[in-house]
């Protein structure tokens, strides 16, 4: 979790907002971790009863089909992984103030094995995940509670409401998008199920700007999902980008009125045999040529 936490303030350090949106959220899951020390409670399907009235809310949201991500919605592909499959993933990002720049491949299968191969710099200060082959259960994992999310996005938007999560913010869109872009971006063992039901939760949420037909920065078409924060005469806007078809994230952007901004692209595929590149049969978006 340390990697995670160190990587979120290095983009507060980019964007350079005087009230540091990331800052906050590092401090938030900082509170999360001293709380597993304490109690080794797992994510619960139902949130107390103060939350009830928020689930009802979200569950409305998720229903009224005006976000086009509700029931009838089928995926252009099967998300489901089957045994002796893995979950490819890519990040890569641009260049950081302090030299970083992503590039990240990995392998993941449900039994915990899998490979990774790392090929970022500054890995002195961002080691994870570290490159290697991985055998079942030894695949590194930093958030373990992502075992315990449900794929269904009803049972999703309640646990995600759950004190377990209040490191995210106040139950309500801020932790929506806050989870959602931490787990696309940080959990390679986060499912394309999973991914997708993270998309709805978070589309149907209050204070979420959907962009159809929106254009990622390598010109890739998706679905935006963006929030914004202003301070003062500036204003920030926080994009991430989905796949139309299968609802996978596929980027993430940052822009700031006062002139900062970022990018991460994302590309990832269902495959059969670890370390190997997907064929053209198994993106789940297209791949960045």
């Amino acid at each position: 979790m340390t990697e995670v936490k160190t990587r979120l303030q290095e983009a507060g350090r980019l964007v350079t907002l005087p009230d540091r949106p990331f800052d906050r959220l590092v401090e938030r899951r900082g509170r999360e971790r001293r709380r597993q020390r304490i109690t080794t409670l797992t994510v619960g399907l139902l949130v107390a009863v103060g939350s009830l009235g928020g689930v009802g809310l979200l569950m409305s949201r998720l229903d009224d089909g005006s976000r086009d991500v509700g029931a009838g919605w089928e995926p252009s592909r099967r998300l489901a992984l089957r045994p002796g499959e893995y979950f490819y993933l890519r990040v890569t990002s641009d260049e950081a103030v302090d030299g970083h720049v992503r590039d990240v491949e990995t392998w993941w299968a449900p039994d915990g094995s899998g490979e990774v191969r790392n090929r970022s710099t500054r890995q002195d200060k961002y080691p994870y995940p570290p490159s290697g082959s991985y055998e079942a259960g030894e695949f590194p994992v930093e958030i373990r509670d992502v075992a315990e999310l449900s794929t269904n996005p009803d049972e999703l938007a309640a646990q995600l409401l759950h004190e377990r999560w209040d490191w995210a913010g106040p139950a309500g869109p801020e932790r929506m998008f806050e989870i959602t872009t931490l787990l696309t971006l940080e959990a390679p063992y986060a499912t394309p199920r999973l991914r997708a039901a993270l998309f709805a939760v978070t589309s149907a949420a209050d204070g979420v700007t959907v962009v159809a037909d929106a254009r990622d920065p390598a010109g890739r078409l998706g679905i935006a999902l963006e929030t914004s924060e202003r301070d003062g005469m500036d204003t920030a806007v926080w994009t991430l980008y989905f796949d139309p078809d299968t609802h996978q994230a596929i980027a993430w952007t940052f822009e700031s009125t006062r002139g900062g901004s970022a990018w991460i692209l994302l590309e990832s595929a269902i495959i059969v045999e670890s370390g190997r590149q997907p064929g053209a049969e198994e993106w789940l978006m297209p791949p960045l040529t």
